[in-house]
């Protein structure tokens, strides 16, 4: 075991925290995110209030179709499954770039997708109250907090792994220090964000 952690100490100890995490990375998904989230919230709550006024059938059927998680699983499952190939090949610039843009793009989608959904909460929540008891309104309205909460975390985890894509003049971005990791570390990066998630995705929608 201790030969182990000394493996991994010399692997990982050239590793820049700079390269890491940047707050301005963080503060440039989070206005992408709301770029995309509140005009959904806001197009949501439109379509509730002010259906007779507007194509309802047809916004109503976009609103569906948004908050429908499947296109946003399967081009999540395409850019984790790049940035597997990006750990394997960290020189190719094709590869990064693309896992870059990919989820880059799924996270946006995954903005809007969440607005469409905070937007629906209220109707669900608070349009039929009188027919609930207090209780498990807070109940119902606790879970879908959870809910919400667990989906932007995940979501923001792939602009967090689309940025260790991006590579800097400097070369000493994430992905440039990927290609001194030993090549069995980065067989195992391959597995767990491509091979993993790939076999998980025809198990479970098979």
């Amino acid at each position: 075991m201790s030969l182990f952690k000394s493996f991994l100490k010399n692997e990982f100890e050239h590793f820049d925290r700079g390269a890491l995490w940047s707050p301005a990375a963080a503060r440039e998904g989070v206005l992408v995110f709301l770029c995309w989230a509140l005009p959904a919230i806001a197009l949501a709550l439109v379509v509730d209030h002010y259906s007779s006024y507007l194509p309802q059938n047809y916004l109503k059927a976009a609103i569906s179709e948004g908050i429908g998680p499947h296109l946003w699983n399967v081009i999540a499952i395409a850019g984790l499954s790049l940035v597997g190939l990006a750990f394997l090949f960290p020189r190719s610039r094709i590869v990064t770039r693309s896992a870059y843009q990919v989820l880059i793009n799924t996270y946006a989608i995954g903005g809007l997708t969440f607005g469409l959904l905070i937007g629906q909460v209220p109707k669900m929540l608070f349009f039929d109250s009188d027919q609930v008891e207090i209780l498990e309104l807070w109940l119902t309205g606790t879970g879908y907090l959870i809910l919400i909460l667990q989906a932007l975390m995940l979501n923001f985890s792939l602009w967090y792994l689309g940025n260790l894509m991006i590579r800097k003049d400097d070369g000493n971005s994430f992905i440039d220090q990927v290609t001194r990791l030993d090549i069995r570390l980065r067989i195992f990066g391959f597995c767990l964000f491509t091979a993993q998630p790939l076999l998980l995705f025809f198990l479970i929608y098979d």
